[in-house]
């Protein structure tokens, strides 16, 4: 037991040494979130409804950069869901980046980022023949800022035009010209991320092709899970497609999960862990999609077998599309102790423990435990003296979240041996 008590220490020491964060990134097309059409209105895609199945997703899933598309035309919107469905819950660290629409689009790009981990510096927009693709340049919140220290990393939100025709595909090769071209004009390359709902049917379309290979290698991004190939109808790419969750049509498109139109892309730089940000290994994931619904709607049978019932429920009811989400490694001092609320009170935690975590706290407060990755295992009430039972995990880093008035007081790293 003394043994693998020293084992563990120096595993702690080891994970605090490298000074490392793991960051979440979703991308998500919310399907005309706000924006009525002739056949999409507020009566079959209510923007309330679709708020309260947003809190489910984000549930299970807390990213720490969130990119949107087929946000309406209307600013007020996009406060609407940091209101109602990003900053509920006891969150309140979800921040927005201002629209910009200079291809005057119905629809356009949104992104929401936690503001306690990242800075937005500024944000440029690429006017295209029918949408804004926008790219935001982000720094992260180390404390080792104040020695002039910290990673940089550029989110690129596009989302191209849909379709099957010829033209349709023109388009889009048009679009992503225009963005690379941009792209090195502005030196824009390091850490970078490109996301959205890409419209494509295939790896060897030109769109795509105007991004992996670019003229200029030092701009190319890159396809995380290196799935090229024909990816619409092709049960091969199940795994990968995020498009349609409906079998019937009407504001949803129909036809089942056949189509890869939902990409995370990143820059050598990220790939090859160059400037302090690497990509996590088998990361990448299309939130909903357990393999068994290609050419089916995402509720039908059989029942999901990888994501909870509420949540595939959840997905079904937001939007035909699923998202995408992956995790990045960020080689920096953690921004753990970045408080919204700042207390002189006294908190005691047992942070190396067997089968259970102690307590002893000035009140009553509200808790979360998750594991290195952000999934959350338990959630509740503690007060006083108290203990938190975990003897059902197995041993590992876990992080104890203390909240009070739904204001967060500070997070705590807990070794279980």
């Amino acid at each position: 037991m003394k043994k693998l008590f020293f084992t563990i220490i120096f595993i702690l020491g080891a994970l605090l040494s490298k000074s490392q964060d793991t960051i979440t990134v979703l991308q998500y097309n919310l399907l005309n979130y706000g924006n009525n059409t002739s056949y999409c209105d507020q009566n079959n895609n209510n923007i309330d409804t679709k708020n309260e199945n947003i809190r489910i997703l984000l549930h299970y899933y807390t990213p720490d950069i969130i990119s949107v598309n087929e946000m309406v035309n209307d600013s007020y919107k996009a406060i609407y869901l940091l209101n109602n469905a990003l900053n509920t819950d006891g969150r309140t660290f979800y921040k927005n980046v201002a629209m910009t629409n200079l291809s005057g689009s119905d629809i356009v790009n949104m992104l929401y980022y936690d503001k306690r981990k990242f800075t937005l510096e500024y944000q440029e927009a690429v006017a295209t023949s029918l949408r804004d693709i926008n790219i935001y340049h982000f720094y992260y919140n180390s404390p080792d800022l104040q020695n002039g220290d910290t990673v940089r990393l550029v989110c690129i939100s596009a989302h191209l035009k849909a379709g099957s025709y010829s033209s349709d595909a023109a388009t889009r090769a048009d679009m992503t010209s225009t963005l690379m071209n941009y792209v090195k004009n502005h030196n824009i390359d390091g850490n970078v991320i490109m996301m959205g709902d890409f419209n494509l049917y295939s790896s060897s379309e030109e769109a795509y092709q105007n991004i992996v290979n670019y003229s200029v290698e030092a701009y190319r991004l890159y396809d995380p899970v290196n799935m090229s190939g024909d990816w619409s109808n092709n049960s091969y790419y199940r795994m990968y497609h995020s498009q349609s969750t409906h079998y019937t049509s009407g504001c949803y498109a129909g036809g089942g999960l056949d189509d890869r139109f939902d990409f995370i892309l990143i820059s050598q730089e990220i790939r090859d862990d160059i400037y302090k940000i690497k990509y996590i290994p088998d990361s990448y994931k299309v939130i909903g999609q357990d393999g068994q619904h290609f050419n089916a709607a995402l509720t039908d049978a059989p029942e999901n077998s990888m994501y909870p019932q509420e949540l595939v429920q959840a997905l079904y009811n937001i939007s035909d599309h699923l998202p995408v989400t992956l995790k990045l490694r960020i080689d920096q001092t953690p921004v753990l102790g970045v408080l919204e609320q700042e207390t002189n009170e006294k908190i005691f935690v047992s942070t190396l423990v067997k089968n259970q975590i102690s307590v002893e706290l000035p009140g009553t407060y509200n808790y979360t435990l998750s594991d290195i990755t952000g999934k959350l295992l338990k959630q509740g009430k503690i007060t006083r003296k108290d203990i938190i039972s975990v003897s059902d995990l197995k041993a590992g880093i876990y992080f104890l979240n203390l909240k009070a008035n739904n204001k967060a007081v500070k997070t705590f790293k807990i070794v279980k041996y």
